[in-house]
């Protein structure tokens, strides 16, 4: 099909407006897709357009970032929650606490590992339990996030496990953190960390392996108290955070199968704003 001049206009005029028209629309396609590609190298990773549960989904540093969770949809509390995890525990800002020591009652579960994309999450068996404050909340899970979630008095830990306690409801309502520094082999995680599940979507439950969780926790047992939320989405609020003041020790390699993961490293949430929000503390027990 030929483009024709309109009556009563030079076509050598016509024509040169066209060609000038069509030169502009091609130079301002051209800036737009140099001026994507620029900001794309910049992030490494471009970000999507349109932030729907269809075509994003949460992250860290590979898909959705943890700086627009509260973009997709449901998650609003991500950004707009002011009792948020983690956060920053300084020891001598933190409050002397009158609380009551948690009171743990762990069995022992199979070693079932899911690597859901985020974490490798461990499903605990039925049956154990913890009690605070006359009140009793069941071990649904456990999952490491590297580097660690929580900083204490500056510094930042190679790993952190949260241990995911549900009430009567089967909703989370508090969760145990542990921190977690090089030192020597854990031997209660040895065949599940050699054993990991790689890809997301896969399992891992290795023939006769089990787990008691209280493996996971110091020998010292004081700890940092504090009201925050779920660290991933839809980080919902009212959850008790009880974060145990002195790490585990894992050795490098274990910590490194953790870290070798695809897309898992880093795994964390920033820090977030305390808020005017509370962090007590108190002695070992």
């Amino acid at each position: 099909m030929f483009d024709v001049a309109p009556k009563g206009i030079n076509h050598m005029s016509f024509f040169r407006t066209a060609s000038v028209r069509a030169l502009q629309s091609a130079l301002v396609s051209s800036v737009c897709l140099a001026s994507s590609a620029f900001a794309q190298d910049l992030r490494g990773t471009p970000a999507p357009v349109f932030l729907t549960s269809e075509d994003a989904h949460w992250g860290y540093s590979q898909t959705v970032s943890p700086e627009r969770w509260g973009e997709l949809p449901g998650n609003a509390i991500c950004a707009a929650g002011l009792d948020q995890s983690p956060i920053a525990l300084v020891t001598s800002m933190a409050e002397r606490g009158h609380h009551e020591a948690p009171n743990f009652n762990y069995r022992t579960s199979r070693v079932r590992m899911t690597n859901n994309g985020h974490t490798v999450q461990f499903t605990y068996d039925a049956g154990s339990t913890i009690q605070v404050d006359g009140n009793t909340y069941h071990l649904a899970q456990f999952h490491f996030h590297t580097p660690s979630e929580h900083t204490k008095d500056g510094v930042e830990y190679p790993l952190e496990v949260h241990l995911v306690h549900t009430d009567a409801n089967g909703t989370p309502a508090l969760v145990v953190g542990v921190l977690i520094k090089e030192g020597f082999v854990h031997p209660a995680l040895f065949t599940a960390f050699r054993n990991l599940p790689k890809h997301a979507g896969e399992h891992s439950q290795p023939i006769g392996a089990v787990i008691n969780a209280s493996s996971l926790l110091p020998l010292n047992r004081a700890f940092f108290k504090y009201a925050g939320s779920l660290t991933t989405p839809p980080c919902t609020e009212g959850l008790q955070w009880y974060v145990m003041k002195n790490p585990i020790e894992m050795s490098d390699s274990q910590i490194a199968s953790f870290q070798r993961l695809p897309y898992l490293n880093p795994n964390n949430r920033p820090l977030q704003p305390l808020n005017g929000r509370v962090v007590s503390t108190k002695h070992g027990f």
